[in-house]
């Protein structure tokens, strides 16, 4: 996606979204802005449920329905997202989906700079219905 490119946003060797601060993406004080730290975590989010759904990619609409996001530090360096879902959403989710063709899904987010602290964490609730 063009703007992803933009603003740096790359996958590391762990086949992890990363981003790496730059001056295409840092706001006036010389870190990263919070509109770029908001682009890799959604991001990351819609990527980690296109690979936890592959038999369903060409098959649903998914729609970012909600997000919640606590910037907790400063992110100067490269941050990396890690994503997760609770083993109890997952089978909510399939229950509901493969009984009604829709659902709503939480994804969750945490931002993590080289130093092993997290800068973000975040929850993008997606809605996800059957073409």
């Amino acid at each position: 996606m063009k703007i992803l490119e933009l603003i740096g946003v790359k996958k590391d060797e762990r086949n992890l979204l990363t981003l790496e601060l730059s001056k295409s993406n840092q706001n006036h004080i010389g870190t990263m802005h919070a509109a770029a730290e908001f682009l890799l975590a959604e991001t990351a989010s819609g990527v980690y449920l296109q690979e936890q759904f592959p038999e369903l990619k060409d098959e649903v609409i998914p729609l970012l329905r909600e997000s919640q996001i606590k910037y907790k530090k400063t992110a100067v360096g490269t941050i990396t997202a890690s994503v997760y879902l609770s083993d109890e959403e997952l089978q909510r989710f399939q229950n509901q989906f493969f009984r009604k063709k829709r659902a709503t899904i939480k994804v969750n987010v945490d931002l993590i700079d080289e130093a092993g602290d997290v800068v973000i964490q975040a929850i993008f609730t997606w809605f996800v219905q059957k073409k």
